[in-house]
């Protein structure tokens, strides 16, 4: 079965997934909007990989009713968490050539937190989370810059939830194989869950990125963030993989170039900042918080943080604007001063 990507965001992450499928000739339709579908619709889409850039002229529409859906098509939600749940209500029901609807195909999720999957299920069969690391920057529309080599970057795929029957497993392990073909170190897994939140620990220090401050006031707020983010997630019930023992590949086929124009800390939260195009911050600081919430948790740097870069976001401001010490400040938390 020769299947093709419906790629439904051209951010970052989406962006260099559909360069390697198209440079693989995989089947591959890029779905963008606004001024970035209008730049790859003109002049292909730039990218940028280690310090060599080519134009690649992928297929790009801009929303559901551009493509006719086909029964092999596997739609790949690369849109940022907070756009996830109307981008799948948008393409559940897109009529399928044979005379099934979308929500009959696979999906594969590629957003942070653990959001995305819960809400596809809403509407799909056959749901895929993946956990997703590239070094991939996109702030001109049409324009992404990775930092891996030789390899893109690197995406674990598993069915979920965990013990979701052996259609989803078959189809995870055949994404995982297109996936290493079109360049991506990728594995599949019986339990993305475990993966989800390995990664929700990660994102979870995102926004600090966002933030000024000095090295000592950052540190403090990190160590926060990290214990109340594990402390919850233990209380959810969700075990933590590790990748260091439990990856099948090596990643450093995908480590960091210097031929890049990315940087360490711009991360995906600090490209929408930069951007303008809102924040994720309520899906990873704001998933804790629900959860802590549910479960009867404190978090109150997790809570002063996303108040804090919540209200950044509504007022459009920059990366930088904010910093370490307000979010100390509100959570309560007192910062050493030298002797």
């Amino acid at each position: 079965m020769s299947r093709r990507y419906i790629v439904i965001g051209a951010g970052a992450v989406g962006a260099a997934l559909a360069a390697g499928l198209e440079e693989a000739d995989l089947p591959v339709v890029l779905v963008s909007r606004g001024a970035t579908f209008a730049a790859i619709a003109d002049g292909g889409l730039t990218y940028t990989q280690a310090g060599r850039t080519r134009r690649l002229g992928i297929e790009v529409v801009s929303g559901p009713d551009g493509v006719d859906l086909g029964p092999d098509d596997v739609l790949v939600f690369a849109t940022k968490t907070q756009d996830a749940a109307e981008a799948l209500a948008a393409w559940a029901y897109r009529p399928v050539v044979g005379g099934a609807v979308a929500a009959s195909l696979p999906v594969v999720l590629l957003q942070n937190g653990l959001d995305a999957e819960r809400a596809a299920l809403r509407y799909f069969d056959i749901v895929i989370g993946a956990v997703t690391l590239v070094a991939a920057k996109h702030v001109v529309a049409g324009v992404v810059d990775v930092a891996n080599a030789p390899k893109i970057g690197q995406i674990i795929v598993g069915p979920y939830p965990f013990g979701a029957g052996d259609d989803g497993s078959a189809v995870a392990a055949e994404i995982a194989s297109d996936l290493r073909a079109a360049n991506w170190l990728s594995q599949s897994v019986a339990d993305i869950r475990r993966w989800l939140a390995w990664k929700m620990l990660v994102s979870a220090e995102f926004a600090l990125a966002v933030l000024a401050g000095d090295a000592d006031e950052r540190a403090i707020l990190a160590g926060q963030i990290r214990t109340e983010t594990t402390r919850v997630l233990a209380a959810a019930g969700y075990e933590i993989a590790d990748p260091g023992t439990e990856v099948r590949y090596d990643p450093a086929q995908a480590a960091l170039s210097a031929d890049s124009a990315y940087r360490p800390g711009q991360l995906s939260t600090w490209q929408s900042f930069q951007r303008g195009s809102g924040s994720e911050v309520d899906f990873l600081n704001g998933e804790i918080a629900l959860l802590a919430r549910e479960l009867g948790v404190p978090v109150p740097s997790t809570i002063a943080l996303q108040r804090t870069l919540g209200a950044s976001a509504a007022l459009g401001e920059a990366p930088g604007t904010r910093t370490v010490a307000e979010v100390l400040d509100l959570a309560g938390l007192e910062v050493a001063q030298p002797a």
